[in-house]
């Protein structure tokens, strides 16, 4: 059974001026130096997905601890190529609360947001009509 309780998404994206024999090491470099990290960090399923001019990766924690997060941010900015920017995704299971990183060689930047029980106001609310189960996105609600 897993028992991990955060999970962090990453989305890593390549200047458009890299050409492809740029883009290819700094992918590996990418993939290598954030697995790593994430080993070291006792991240659990380490996962990179290569999808065209940027990287997505995931990885799970069994605690949602932000000092660490901030750790991660700090090395990675140190990891990152000329070319590549990132970002971060810190989500806690319980919905508490998620951070948002953006980084850059050499540069972080942080953001947290409470994930509030209730929806904003304003937000187009749908119905359910007709038949139950079946979802119409026909711009009716």
């Amino acid at each position: 059974m897993d028992h991990t309780i955060s999970e962090v998404f990453g989305q890593f994206t390549y200047d458009e001026a890299l050409t492809y024999e740029e883009l290819l090491a700094a992918e590996q470099a990418l993939i290598d130096g954030l697995g790593d990290l994430m080993l070291r960090a006792g991240a659990k399923h380490p996962d990179f997905t290569p999808q065209g001019d940027m990287l997505l990766c995931r990885c799970a924690f069994e605690a949602h601890k932000i000092y660490m997060y901030r750790k991660f941010a700090h090395e990675i900015a140190g990891l990152l190529p000329s070319g590549v920017t990132g970002r971060l995704l810190c989500l806690e299971k319980n919905f508490n609360s998620l951070h948002v990183y953006w980084i850059q060689p050499g540069q972080w930047e942080e953001e947290e947001r409470p994930i509030p029980l209730a929806p904003p106001q304003g937000l187009k609310v749908k119905r359910i009509h007709g038949e139950r189960g079946k979802y119409n996105d026909s711009g009716r609600t």
